[in-house]
């Protein structure tokens, strides 16, 4: 990793070699999209938005050539492209000017939840159209089915998800992003400020109006029913900020422990192979602005 970020910096024509063709790749291998934004996010922390500018214009033009020759489609992967990189490269600028990786956050999550307020705003019943999506998405594996799956039961399922389908890809959009961030942030501390990105990342402390946005979601869902879905929905992308949040409190404490590496490698793996571990990480984030666990822990209070 640190030599594909040594890679990137060291020519402007690197750079965009590195984020083009990782987009490129990326119709292949998704996830490698995502090396791909962190690369662009890693010029806009260390150069600025001017370099970032001229190496996202390149980038651009590299990949609407890929897509005219190679998939017969210029708007598709030129959209899916900015797409990917918009969202880091502000994520990154915000980071870069602010210096603080709060605000970087906020940038991410603000937008997320306005997104859930758009399409509410716009669309009249964003269950039903998740639900027709979903249905024609695993339809043909419905059709597919060995006699003993109850498709009924399935389908079901999938309107009961629809409901909460917009607050999902929002806030797995915001995750992604922020995930993609970190990634940039970690690699330029590799190159140029050893251990900054861990003394960083464990302060990450979400402004107070945040949790209290997030307590009037939950209570307004469970309390007026005429709009509780859309609450609920705008809950899942407070549910992500609290994730990151209680990844960063459970990093502090774990690492006073003796063999603390150990015990974040087992935290890790543990969140990874067990999805269920992210709400008590997620409480433990959104409790620390009452708590402060981190420093009451210090203190042994």
């Amino acid at each position: 990793m640190k030599g594909l970020a040594a890679f990137v910096m060291k020519e402007r024509w690197q750079a965009v070699l590195v984020i083009a063709g990782l987009v490129c790749l990326s119709f292949m291998m998704p996830l490698v999209g995502l090396l791909s934004s962190a690369a662009l996010g890693l010029v806009v922390l260390r150069q600025g938005l001017p370099a970032a500018a001229t190496v996202l214009a390149l980038s651009a033009a590299a990949v609407a050539v890929f897509g005219g020759v190679v998939l017969g489609s210029v708007a598709a992967p030129l959209i899916y492209a900015l797409l990917l990189w918009f969202p880091t490269a502000v994520a990154a600028w915000v980071l870069r000017i602010s210096r603080r990786i709060e605000w970087a956050l906020a940038s991410v999550v603000v937008p997320a939840l306005m997104a859930v307020l758009a399409v509410y705003g716009l669309i009249g019943d964003p269950s039903e159209f998740w639900n027709e999506k979903l249905i024609r998405l695993v339809q043909p594996l419905l059709d597919q089915a060995p006699d003993g799956l109850d498709a009924d039961g399935a389908r079901f399922g999938l309107r009961v998800a629809a409901h909460y389908a917009t607050g999902f890809v929002s806030a797995g959009s915001a995750l992604s992003v922020f995930l993609t961030l970190m990634l940039a942030r970690w690699w330029q501390s590799l190159l140029y400020n050893p251990g900054g990105f861990r003394a960083e990342f464990v302060e990450l402390r979400p402004a107070p109006a945040f949790a209290y946005a997030a307590l009037a979601c939950i209570g307004g869902a469970m309390s007026l029913p005429a709009v509780a879905e859309l609450l609920w929905n705008l809950g899942v992308v407070f549910f992500v900020l609290y994730l990151m949040v209680g990844v960063a409190v459970i990093h502090v404490l774990l690492s006073r422990r003796s063999a603390g590496k150990f015990w974040l490698a087992g935290f890790y793996l543990l969140l990874f192979v067990i999805p269920q571990v992210a709400l008590p990480v997620a409480l433990m984030g959104f409790t620390d602005v009452w708590m402060d666990w981190r420093h009451r822990r210090a203190a042994g209070v």
